[in-house]
């Protein structure tokens, strides 16, 4: 897999910065892995009757080569299966080891995922799984632009602006770029703190992907982020 030229637009992007918790992973039935190598960690969410990579994210300390490197790593695990990530980004050597690694835990991590797969009731197994996915990117796909950005200002009102608000912040819907992307433009408080491109980041995009959308990402204005404490300079 070739890395793109725009290593820092890809940095400054990321589609795929973020976490996954073992009780999400629980709750739907599915296989959590998540492996560490230096300051970068990757979470992969698998579907354990296919072995197919449904959801992967990263976190990590280091700098913009090693954020769109994750980035990359993260994109091209999903959709496939374990036996096939073998040689992801392999020319690559802070991320090389990452493929085989999330190889070797899944075993154990897929018998996880059937015990908790026993105490569920069918109809909420089969909307986490890929047939469940794929009926929720139709649905999704078949809204038009107004009738999505209703949902995402829905959500935000009611579990997103008034956590912001607690701390003197705010934030602006811009717009849905590519039907995926929620372009947001922070206010207040949130103008230029640190937990813009962090910790806050990644909670609004929680509560749009557990609300709205599993497959939403939050891009934030530039002018709105603190970017030497995101990127480690």
């Amino acid at each position: 897999m070739e890395v793109p030229e725009d290593i820092a637009q890809i940095a400054r992007f990321p589609k795929r910065r973020g976490a996954i918790f073992q009780m999400e992973a629980d709750g739907k039935g599915l296989a959590l892995v998540d492996v560490k190598s230096g300051t970068l960690k990757i979470y992969a969410l698998i579907d354990p009757d296919t072995d197919l990579i449904l959801d992967a994210k990263f976190f990590t300390y280091g700098g913009p080569m090693l954020t769109a490197l994750a980035d990359i790593l993260s994109e091209g695990l999903v959709g496939k299966k374990i036996d096939e990530i073998q040689n992801l980004l392999q020319d690559f050597q802070t991320v090389a080891n990452l493929p085989a690694m999330i190889t070797e835990a899944y075993p154990e991590k897929k018998k996880v995922a059937f015990a908790a797969r026993a105490a569920m009731g069918s109809e909420k197994l089969k909307a986490c799984t890929a047939e469940g996915r794929a009926e929720a990117d139709a649905e999704w796909e078949a809204l038009g632009e107004s009738e999505k950005l209703k949902k995402i200002e829905e959500c935000m009102n009611e579990y997103v602006r008034t956590m912001l608000a607690g701390d003197g912040g705010g934030l602006e819907v811009l717009g849905i770029k590519n039907s995926k992307t929620v372009l947001i433009r922070y206010q207040g408080a949130c103008a230029g703190c640190g937990a813009a491109s962090g910790g806050t980041l990644y909670y609004i995009e929680d509560q749009l992907q557990q609300h709205v959308y599993y497959g939403l990402m939050v891009e934030p204005e530039m002018e709105t982020l603190n970017l030497g404490g995101f990127y480690g300079y």
